[in-house]
């Protein structure tokens, strides 16, 4: 069962250059080495910070943590924070809810991610839901669903819930709607810690 590890960091910004060159020439190929391979990489559009999402996919758990106990992984994370501030990391691994969803894989070029934690008591409620009601909904406004991830190790909100739409445009008109408002206000009834990002395509481009 692949694994992501996620990453989290704001750039120093006199540092941009000598941050570009690293993650080309060193820290992505060492993470690939080990066993973690990054298939994307975001910049927030909308939403709170740190500014910068990584995105590793990892074969298994143990394959994930086999890497990150290697020494070249310390090394070469203790590089990255020469470049970057306020980093953090999760391991999370896929939920059972959307079985038919591929996993392992980052589609772009907008991605819409939201985070909470399901309510203690409503698990049930939760799931008729997230099935039955917003994930037709979601679809429905253009927005492609493109799994659901629970936090292993990292602090919480302890579920991803990750989308996709074609454009900015486009997404943003469908979360400015009345029923994606709606919607929203029914899964509130659900779950606390809710929080969303809208996120774009992080490129390695020199000043």
């Amino acid at each position: 069962m692949a694994v992501k590890f996620n990453e989290y960091w704001n750039i120093i910004p006199d540092k941009m250059d000598e941050y570009i060159d690293f993650m080309q020439r060193r820290r992505v190929p060492t993470l690939k080495r080990l066993g973690i391979n990054v298939v994307a990489m975001w910049s927030v559009l909308i939403g709170d910070s740190p500014q910068i999402i990584s995105v590793g996919i990892s074969e298994d758990l143990e394959c994930c943590e086999i890497a990150l106990k290697r020494n070249e992984y310390y090394e070469i994370n203790s590089q990255l924070l020469h470049f970057v501030t306020d980093y953090r990391s999760k391991i999370l691994i896929p939920s059972d809810r959307f079985p038919h969803l591929p996993r392992g894989t980052e589609k772009g070029p907008v991605k819409f991610s939201q985070y909470w934690d399901i309510i203690p008591g409503k698990e049930i409620q939760y799931d008729k839901f997230i099935r039955e009601v917003h994930y037709p909904s979601m679809e429905g406004l253009g927005i492609d669903v493109v799994g659901e991830w629970k936090v292993l190790i990292g602090e919480s909100p302890n579920i991803f819930y990750e989308a996709r739409s074609d454009n900015e445009s486009t997404l943003l008109q469908a979360l400015t709607s009345q029923k994606f408002r709606m919607l929203k206000t029914e899964l509130l009834k659900l779950v606390s810690n809710y929080n969303s990002r809208v996120l774009v395509y992080h490129t390695f481009e020199k000043k």
